[in-house]
């Protein structure tokens, strides 16, 4: 169960991923594509996030302003969440809430926002079925006009070809190929993810919004699985992240990336 795996993740998550030097670099790409799209929205502003994690984003975007939704399966999460909103001072602006991405529903929520933002590859842990079926679902939670912000992991990460497979370890090069589920562990917890192209995930949201921008998250800055070769290394990580933010907004180049961001407009 992908709760107990999380719940299990949540007092360690910050400082494996969100405090590392990778961590550190991809969401840094992340929150500057964002900066447009908030300056666009305006205040006040209703945001949802799904998989908000540990609420790294959520505090961010309150901090901004806005009030915040955040979303997840796992209460380990919800819990860091709220601690973090609380310390910074911003408990008014962040509510939590336990609901799987698959239970979103404009009924369920009551309310439309302004934007839908999840990050770092929560959306990989939904089968096609599922996102296809979230995806027609989000037209009803989103305002016209609105935006949904997706950071998901794609098909093929250059980084991890390029590291694994001078090694003689092709599997570990071409995991994330192939058309069916991957296993991935968190602890001593499996369960399923899949990998999605930016052409596959525009089709599936085609019906109710239009893409208006793809960007490589992590072409440049590596995977947070190298983190130990890189974490001595700050100023290579400091030109890396430069080297991502300088590189055009080409599918082709999200599509080899570790993480991918997708912004989507709500038709209408």
């Amino acid at each position: 169960m992908t709760d107990a795996a999380f719940d299990q993740a949540a007092d360690s998550y910050d400082d494996d991923f969100t405090r590392s030097r990778v961590g550190r670099a991809q969401r840094n790409l992340v929150w500057s594509h964002l900066e447009p799209v908030l300056n666009a929205l305006g205040r006040p502003a209703d945001v949802l996030e799904i998989n908000c994690g540990t609420g790294e984003d959520a505090v961010h975007l309150a901090a901004r302003g806005y009030q915040v939704l955040a979303t997840d399966i796992s209460t380990g999460m919800l819990v860091q969440t709220a601690r973090k909103a609380a310390r910074a001072g911003l408990g008014h602006l962040v509510q939590t809430t336990r609901l799987a991405a698959q239970m979103l529903s404009p009924s369920l929520l009551g309310r439309q926002f302004d934007l839908v933002l999840s990050n770092f590859g929560g959306l990989n842990c939904l089968s096609p079925d599922d996102l296809a079926a979230l995806a027609g679902r989000l037209a009803g939670i989103v305002r016209p006009g609105g935006r949904v912000v997706l950071v998901v992991m794609p098909p093929l990460c250059l980084w991890e070809v390029a590291w694994h497979l001078p090694r003689l370890h092709p599997r570990a090069a071409f995991r994330r190929l192939g058309g069916g589920p991957v296993t991935a562990r968190v602890g001593a917890a499996s369960f399923p993810i899949w990998y999605y192209g930016p052409d596959r995930l525009r089709r599936m949201f085609a019906a109710d919004f239009d893409c208006v921008a793809v960007r490589p998250i992590g072409l440049a800055v590596p995977p947070s699985a190298l983190e130990p070769v890189f974490t001595n290394r700050p100023a290579l990580v400091d030109r890396l992240e430069r080297l991502d933010r300088a590189l055009p907004g080409w599918p082709l180049l999200a599509g080899i990336s570790d993480h991918m961001l997708l912004e989507f407009r709500r038709q209408g």
